[in-house]
């Protein structure tokens, strides 16, 4: 059955909405922290504020500028709806670095530290990154490039490729700044920026997996199944020193009702037996479509 035209439209709007907050917030963390103290951290945006202390153009129209080849190479890889939403915020990113700059020149610098402006502003371009990422576009630069690597290497998470790509633009700039200690700090963004980045992408697809032995555990099943609506499935089991045939109940569910699972197991059995562990990605029904495309 196809999806109502009005609720494509508000789908279509919101995912604009939410490109738009992911915009201002990297491009804040560039103009407010990063570009007023020369930090470069990696990417197009750190090529962009190094090249703006030697090109007669400012941080945003340059990041503009030097998008134009990766863009091309999002047509060619990801299609015109690709190429839309990253055009929509890479041009956006790029205004709003030199539109807050510019409304913020007579201001006071918000920090002189560079190493708090090094990572405020690396976790703020990580934040707006990982809202664009999860609307399904980027915001340009080498985020089209960590798109096309993970479509080849889906095994690998975007915080590495990002990460890897970052450090050889902060060595450059190391050269470039002849500033080493400079240089540094925004090696300790990049990490920053990793850790951000992963959170927002990965963070919710995290959950909790039990393995629960029990004499009870059809009981704790019919709990589980009709107080916290997840599913449940039996393992069938033997005891090795008993021989005894027996059920492993198997239960995967998010980590905000593990603790709701685990009161369950206790009032049923306080003896159980659980083995809980973390699984990082889940498919299927309740979790993550299997078939959608990712970041």
């Amino acid at each position: 059955m196809k999806t109502p035209r009005s609720v494509q439209i508000r789908e279509f709007f919101l995912r604009l909405i939410m490109i738009a907050i992911g915009s201002t917030i990297f491009a804040a963390g560039v103009a407010l922290f990063l570009d007023p103290l020369d930090i470069a951290p990696g990417g197009l945006s750190g090529v962009a504020i190094i090249l703006s202390k030697f090109l007669p153009l400012e941080t945003g129209a340059i990041y503009l500028l030097l998008n134009v080849p990766m863009l091309l190479l999002g047509l060619k890889k990801f299609g015109r709806e690709f190429l839309f939403s990253t055009v929509f915020a890479t041009a956006l990113v790029s205004l709003l670095i030199d539109v807050i700059a510019y409304a913020v020149r007579n201001w006071p610098l918000i920090t002189e530290q560079a190493l708090l402006a090094s990572m405020t502003g690396s976790a703020c371009t990580a934040l707006g990154a990982g809202i664009i990422f999860r609307c399904g576009c980027t915001t340009g630069g080498v985020d089209i490039l960590v798109k096309v690597l993970r479509s080849k290497y889906p095994h690998i998470k975007s915080g590495v490729f990002t990460m890897a790509m970052d450090a050889i633009v902060v060595a450059a700039s190391a050269g470039v700044f002849r500033n080493v200690e400079r240089s540094l700090i925004a090696a300790i963004g990049i990490i920053i920026y990793g850790i951000v980045l992963n959170q927002v992408l990965y963070r919710t697809d995290e959950a909790t997996m039990m393995l629960i032995v029990s004499k009870r555990n059809d009981a704790i099943a019919r709990r589980i199944l009709s107080e916290l609506d997840i599913g449940a499935t039996f393992l069938p089991a033997a005891g090795a020193y008993s021989g005894q045939e027996q059920k492993i109940l198997l239960c995967v569910a998010h980590k905000r009702l593990y603790a709701k699972v685990r009161q369950i197991v206790r009032e049923e059995d306080k003896d159980a037996f659980t083995i809980i562990t973390s699984a990082s990605e889940v498919y299927g029904e309740g979790f993550k479509n299997p078939f959608a495309l990712e970041v």
